[in-house]
């Protein structure tokens, strides 16, 4: 590649449509850089979920064109070194940590060597090697989803597709789970679907889903704007910027008041 050559993106969806029996959502046009990190937020319902099943390869979208470095997603081994999923509420397994995580490598037979050691430190940037051996079943909330990071990402994939990582967690769960992204940050391209308006925030670019589309599509300080998620979200909030430089926070102060009257009638 030459110096002026322009990188390929992790992830180009052109005009896609998303959806069962019809869609959810139309005209997405989504460009993911390597190392970048990109929220999607939106309403229940709003199609965050089944847009990144179609972003992972395990739905075909109705319509539109979608392509993961430049190419079709590969099957196999191939492909989890382009993608590394999570998505939302998967239980625990029989499995050890350890075995878990090694089924993000998506292997044919027993491990490797290089293999076992790309294992070891994806437990290690998890902070989970001290509980390898154990059941998934006897960890805690947030035990078990930095395991099923590790998994996602044991693969060095050029991007991992997150569905609400943080969702039913304990502020000491969701602060452990918030460092191991910040650990990755700039090295895998990170896509996040989430309610938790602060850790979208932490994001490079938001995507936010209303109406069948992308409403908007920026940065966070002009997505995440007051008046845009009350139009779109139908609650007010309250920006609290953080003294020390990082995200800011947001505070749900009340529903919109043209909603609460609503509720009311």
């Amino acid at each position: 590649m030459t110096p002026h050559e322009p990188v390929q993106p992790v992830l180009a969806a052109a005009g896609l449509a998303v959806g069962h029996r019809g869609a959810v959502l139309g005209g997405v046009d989504l460009v993911v850089r390597a190392g970048e990190r990109v929220g999607l937020i939106g309403a229940n319902g709003s199609g965050k979920t089944t847009l990144l099943r179609v972003l992972a390869g395990l739905a075909p979208p109705l319509a539109g064109a979608l392509a993961w470095a430049g190419g079709p997603l590969p099957a196999g081994s191939a492909r989890v070194r382009i993608v590394g999923v999570l998505f939302q509420g998967e239980p625990a397994s029989r499995f050890t940590v350890r075995e878990l995580v090694a089924l993000g490598l998506a292997l044919d037979g027993p491990p490797s060597p290089a293999a076992r050691r790309r294992v070891d430190d994806a437990l290690a940037l998890a902070e989970l090697s001290a509980l390898a051996d154990r059941p998934c079943a006897t960890l805690s909330g947030g035990e078990l989803q930095r395991a099923l990071l590790a998994r996602a990402m044991v693969a060095a994939p050029r991007m991992v597709l997150l569905d609400e990582p943080t969702n039913h967690l304990d502020p000491a769960g969701r602060a452990m789970v918030e460092a191991l992204l910040e650990r990755v940050r700039g090295e895998i391209a990170v896509v996040i679907a989430t309610h938790d308006l602060a850790l979208a925030a932490s994001c490079d670019r938001v995507a936010l889903l209303h109406g069948g589309r992308i409403a908007a599509l920026g940065a966070p300080s002009t997505v995440l704007a007051p008046a845009l998620l009350a139009r779109t979200l139908g609650v007010e909030v309250r920006r609290l910027d953080d003294p020390d430089g990082g995200p800011p926070m947001f505070r749900v102060v009340a529903p919109r008041r043209s909603l609460a009257r609503e509720v009311r009638a």
